[in-house]
């Protein structure tokens, strides 16, 4: 009769301890040993600038007192130019190229959203299923962001002076009077301000500095895409999301960061 009697004891503690409801919440406190609250962003497709894009975050803690989620971006940039340029002077082919790689871009963080948002409750994003704050949010990747699309003369058309006047002050230096004078058929080829000298007095065919500040002051787009052959880009960008989860009377958080390429 005991024996039947602990087997039926034993039924009934293993049906209680079946029924007893897992706390995640609880049992992360104990895992970590840290009362900080969990917070995950999913991972986001890559998507072009200008795009929307549907983020999604999951957060809670312990005691239940997040106080605020936020959602912020920052980027960086690579972008490396070819520009390649030649002269038929004389029935003389000049090839010239050159090649730039900018220093990287970072663009520091940029909190674009924070919830709750004013006058609501955090509640009002609780999920039972999923015991957490879940959070949508539509994100619109920045323009700031955008990729350059041009090549060869529309390419030098969109480029900004820093990089345009790169590229003149390099092919500058390379420059000969056939050439010079090919460019700018107005100047006099008898100009010893622009040509260079040598000591009896006739023609090198180099430029003097004045000659090389010429072109550089004078050149446009229009007049360098003249003699344009080939000018690419390549544009690398990544854009970083980060959300970050605070507790109310502490200063615990938790933060999840996930990349996605620019397209």
């Amino acid at each position: 009769m005991k024996t039947k009697f602990k087997f039926y004891l034993l039924i009934l503690m293993t049906a209680l301890w079946a029924c007893e409801k897992n706390d995640p919440l609880a049992d992360q406190g104990e895992l970590t040993g840290n009362i900080v609250p969990f917070n995950l962003l999913a991972q986001m497709p890559d998507a072009p600038a200008g795009d929307t894009l549907n983020l999604r975050n999951v957060s809670w803690a312990v005691n239940d007192d997040i106080e605020t989620i936020t959602f912020s971006h920052q980027g960086f940039k690579l972008r490396t130019f070819e520009v390649k340029i030649a002269f038929n002077v004389a029935d003389t082919l000049y090839r010239r190229e050159a090649f730039l790689a900018q220093d990287s871009i970072i663009t520091p963080p940029t909190v674009f959203a924070t919830y709750p948002e004013e006058g609501k409750d955090l509640n009002e994003y609780y999920q039972t299923l999923e015991n957490a704050y879940v959070i949508n949010h539509p994100f619109r990747v920045p323009l700031q962001y955008a990729l350059i699309k041009q090549s060869n003369e529309a390419l030098i058309l969109a480029m900004n002076d820093e990089v345009f006047y790169y590229f003149v002050n390099t092919f500058s230096t390379t420059l000969n009077k056939d050439i010079l004078l090919d460019i700018f058929p107005n100047l006099s080829p008898f100009s010893v301000v622009y040509f260079a000298t040598d000591s009896q007095g006739f023609f090198t065919g180099e430029l003097t500095e004045e000659g090389v500040q010429y072109y550089v002051d004078n050149i446009d787009r229009e007049r360098f895409n003249d003699y344009l052959t080939e000018a690419t880009a390549t544009d690398n960008t990544r854009v970083t999301i980060e959300t970050e989860a605070i507790l109310e009377k502490m200063d615990n958080g938790a933060s999840s960061r996930r990349t996605f390429r620019v397209l």
